[in-house]
């Protein structure tokens, strides 16, 4: 532990709580968020906007978030799945939570940029490799169409190294974003994905 200490690494034994791979200094500022984030849903409710990455298993609190709209519909949640609002408003702004789903901060953009006004995918400025997204809206629809036209089925991913481990893959969910003036396959070339967490 402490030769990991003195090289500014995450001890090994502590990786064991949530995958990382950020160095010590960024992982601590990480770690005291998501006690953060933790304390204040205790002490008061629900949060109005979720950090997904905050969780150990974000993929276990989007099975919540379905399992909970299917009780309270009364609906298998075998037929529910996401479909994704872009809400381009500040946390502050958003005073309450969704009628159904979860609004989501902290993603980035990876391979692409955002057009705010759009609200679509477009070409990232020179030098720019990841971009913060806005708030997304998480929200359980039963029997989703298929994705349209002018939409990039975008992978969402734990962190930058994509493949995961054995015992812990990266690949979360997929998320549908407006291509914009480029179309899907552009941005399947490009290897454009949506990050919980950066290495940095």
């Amino acid at each position: 532990v402490f030769d990991a200490l003195h090289s500014a690494k995450v001890p090994t034994a502590w990786l064991k709580t949530y995958p990382s791979v950020k160095p010590l200094g960024a992982w601590t500022r990480d770690l005291l968020q998501r006690i953060d984030q933790l304390s204040k849903w205790i002490a008061d409710t629900y949060p109005r906007v979720f950090w997904l990455s905050g969780f150990t298993y974000p993929t276990g609190f989007l099975t919540a978030v379905l399992q909970t709209t299917a009780r309270k519909n009364s609906v298998p949640i075998d037929t529910l799945s996401f479909e994704f609002s872009i809400i381009n408003l500040d946390e502050k702004e958003i005073l309450s939570p969704p009628k159904e789903g979860v609004y989501v901060k902290g993603v980035f953009l990876e391979g692409a940029g955002w057009d705010f006004e759009g609200g679509c995918l477009t070409e990232p400025e020179p030098m720019e490799l990841i971009v913060p997204m806005p708030i997304i809206l998480f929200r359980p629809v039963e029997n989703k169409k298929k994705s349209q036209k002018g939409v990039y089925i975008c992978p969402l991913y734990l962190y930058p190294v994509r493949t995961g481990t054995r015992e812990r893959p990266s690949f979360m969910i997929h998320v549908d974003l407006r291509s914009g003036a480029a179309d899907a396959d552009h941005w399947i070339m490009r290897g454009t994905a949506l990050l919980l967490s950066l290495a940095s």
